[in-house]
């Protein structure tokens, strides 16, 4: 499954024009985002607290992003049209990941930036939790570097669970230097995930734990 979609670039009429609006709704202050290369195919793997993490992220690095969506997010007021405009590949609810990773390789084979969330589920508890094996593999199978990034404050813009606020909120988004992939072994790719997602707590200024993030807000799962 290959997405078809267009990114605004750096400098076209429409990302001019939209980003200062979604600043005034996200007063984001980015830290380290010399970390993220100008060019060719890096995963950008962060903390995931909000629907509005990917909106931070966009606002908080230069070069344009991709991210992966649930075509629903598209119907959320005034922030949802914009999403794909803002480099969201809608997927349906309910894709396999296998199907999902199918679109982050080819967004990655063309060069691009992409936005993954290693937790796979947003954080109902604001503590990074286990990060699933998805992107240590695509990593180590196309050789892409990892840059992590923390998000802090977004929950007050956009609750789990909740419409997104009007009135936004403060953001802080730290970047840290890129990971190089790991080796393609499973011992290389489990301690590169521990490693992350360390940093990731670390950016964030949150706990980190060893459940797994609980899937559209059921309980969280018991890592063995």
């Amino acid at each position: 499954m290959v997405p078809v979609t267009s990114v605004p670039g750096p400098r076209s009429p429409r990302r001019l024009i939209l980003r200062p609006i979604l600043r005034s709704w996200l007063r984001v202050r980015s830290i380290g985002a010399e970390h993220v290369p100008p060019d060719g195919p890096v995963l950008l793997a962060s903390s995931h607290r909000s629907h509005a993490d990917s909106i931070a992220l966009a606002l908080a690095v230069y070069r344009p992003v991709h991210f992966l969506g649930d075509l629903e997010l598209t119907e959320a007021p005034i922030v949802g049209p914009q999403l794909p405009r803002l480099g969201m590949v809608p997927l349906r609810r309910g894709t396999a990941d296998s199907a999902a990773l199918d679109v982050v390789r080819a967004l990655l084979g063309d060069g691009h930036c992409v936005v993954v969330y290693p937790e796979g589920s947003r954080s109902r508890d604001g503590k990074v939790h286990r990060l699933r094996s998805g992107v240590a593999r695509v990593a180590a199978e196309l050789s892409v570097p990892v840059v992590p990034a923390g998000i802090e404050g977004i929950e007050r813009a956009w609750p789990v669970d909740a419409r997104p606020r009007l009135r936004g909120a403060a953001v802080t988004v730290r970047f840290a230097p890129a990971f190089p992939p790991p080796e393609d072994t499973p011992r290389a790719r489990r301690a590169f995930s521990l490693e992350l997602q360390a940093r990731l707590a670390e950016l964030s200024r949150s706990e980190s734990t060893t459940t797994f993030a609980p899937v559209r807000g059921g309980e969280a799962e018991t890592a063995p």
